[in-house]
């Protein structure tokens, strides 16, 4: 039992006891817990399996149940019936759970050899079946969980892995390097098998699948790898000497026998020379700072670039691996050439900057010109807010000059308050004299003297030559009334 749990995609192993001979068991997608227990069986030689499965999971218990006895009879290789019983057997219930009983079924015997019903006994030699099944289980799985997050991984490096693999077919990258992509596949596929074993995650064919893309990608790189090999070997195959006319000669030159000339023109040199140790190549960038070129350089461990005084370029590349030395140097006159090309000629650079400045200039005449023509925009909206003003003031004051029987009305105010004071003046002299001039009203009485003082300057104060004749007539109205009101007082 323990053995088929372990190996069996519907079921997951959760304890054994060796000493009551009972395992618990989950199943994926199902609460509750399954127990199975060998017990004695009809006879001495015999054994049975007892189960009890939670009662709350219903059909999909008994289905899994079914399952169970017939995966333990193929594991066990025995053809078994299912005996029915009549007689409840004890149970081992989990505290956490209630169970339902399952009736025990006989297990293999192990004292027979002898056949049931016609049929061969389950170690029939020939029967290849549990092999079969093993084998398959390795490539695949049946698994209902989710899927291995690790054989994802494992399949997205291996194509990775045969990108990399077509691409080095045109690009000849170092052997070691596709070894090492190699290695880290491989370790990712090995982790997701593992991960992927029966009863846990699901994602065997995924890994299965990412195993081949790796091989079959190892095989590429390596392809193209031994391609780079065999350039490098035809090139140093070929006999060669340095160059000593053209370009050529503005280097250090190396003697050595196999090597080959890339391009070699007025405008610079391509060198590749094999058979170059370390040494050698330290010792040639050495040569090449003695010959001049120790300007701006820039020494890595298999690579020197510098310049001259005169502005020529000369480029050291090494592969130790392949014994290899290439050297790629330009002339003076072909790198001026190139930084004409890319960069802008002085009398462009000029003609670009006065257009810029006279582009500027317009565009601040331009701003200038709109600022005066707002400011006159407003100068004119203010004049013409001050005339509407001035016409409607004038307007109403005609309208007020007209309802005042044609009396300017700062006249007719001054006058009418000249006559309400007046006839308040009246009043107080009335009940003033009837009292008979008490003390008491003598502080009234001189605060009116002030009041009249004041509002007789007010009279005085006003252009009575620019009053119209309603003005005049008016004045000698209200002056003539406030004359009979002062009568009748005194």
């Amino acid at each position: 039992m323990v053995q088929m749990l372990g190996f069996n995609a519907s079921f997951d192993l959760v304890h054994q006891d060796e000493q009551s001979h009972a395992v618990t068991f989950s199943a994926p997608n199902l609460n509750g817990l399954f127990t199975a227990k060998v017990v004695p069986g009809e006879t001495a030689a015999s054994s049975a399996v007892e189960m009890t499965a939670p009662m709350d999971a219903g059909e999909p218990a008994r289905q899994l149940v079914v399952k169970f006895y017939k995966d333990l009879g193929d594991q066990l290789m025995a053809q078994t019936a299912v005996q029915a019983t009549s007689a409840q057997t004890t149970v081992m219930s989990a505290p956490t759970q209630q169970t339902e009983v399952v009736p025990p079924v006989p297990a293999a015997n192990t004292a027979h050899n002898a056949s049931h019903d016609g049929q061969n006994t389950p170690a029939e030699p020939g029967d290849h079946r549990a092999s079969k099944n093993t084998f398959m289980a390795m490539l695949t799985d049946n698994n209902p969980g989710k899927t291995s997050t690790m054989a994802v991984a494992a399949l997205v490096v291996a194509v990775v892995f045969l990108i990399f693999g077509f691409v080095a077919l045109g690009t000849y990258p170092p052997i070691s390097l596709c070894i090492i992509f190699a290695v880290i596949a491989a370790v990712l596929c090995v982790v997701a098998y593992l991960k992927t074993q029966p009863g846990k995650k699901h994602g065997r064919m995924l890994t299965m699948i990412a195993a081949v893309i790796t091989i079959i990608s190892l095989v590429l790189s390596i392809v193209g790898s031994m391609q780079e090999s065999g350039t490098a070997s035809s090139l140093c195959k070929s006999d060669f000497s340095w160059p000593t006319s053209g370009a050529a000669a503005d280097l250090p030159s190396m003697k050595k026998s196999r090597g080959h000339v890339s391009s070699d023109s007025s405008d610079g040199v391509d060198i590749y020379v094999c058979g170059v140790s370390a040494k050698e190549f330290d010792a040639y960038t050495e040569q090449l700072k003695n010959k001049g070129f120790d300007k701006d350089y820039t020494k890595w461990g298999t690579s020197y670039e510098a310049e001259n005084a005169d502005g020529a370029k000369v480029s050291v590349y090494y592969s130790e691996s392949q014994k290899r030395m290439n050297v790629d140097y330009k002339t003076s006159e072909y790198v001026r050439r190139l930084q004409e090309k890319s960069s802008p000629s002085p009398s462009a650079t000029e003609e670009t900057d006065d257009a810029s400045k006279k582009a500027e200039e317009e565009a601040a005449k331009q701003a200038e010109e709109q600022k005066k023509a707002e400011e006159e925009r407003k100068r004119q909206e203010e004049e013409q807010k001050r005339i509407q003003e001035e016409e409607a003031k004038k307007q109403q004051e005609a309208q007020n000059q007209a309802q005042s029987g044609g009396v300017t009305p700062a006249v007719k105010e001054a006058m009418d308050s000249y006559e309400s004071f007046m006839n308040k003046y009246c009043d107080f002299m009335e009940k003033y004299t009837a009292d008979g001039a008490p003390t008491s009203m003598l502080a009234d009485y001189l605060k009116m003297m002030n009041e009249y003082s004041e509002m007789t300057k007010k009279l005085d104060d006003m252009d009575q030559s620019a009053w119209t004749d309603a003005d005049m007539q008016y004045y000698l109205e209200v002056m003539n009334r406030v004359n009979q009101r002062l009568a009748s007082v005194s």
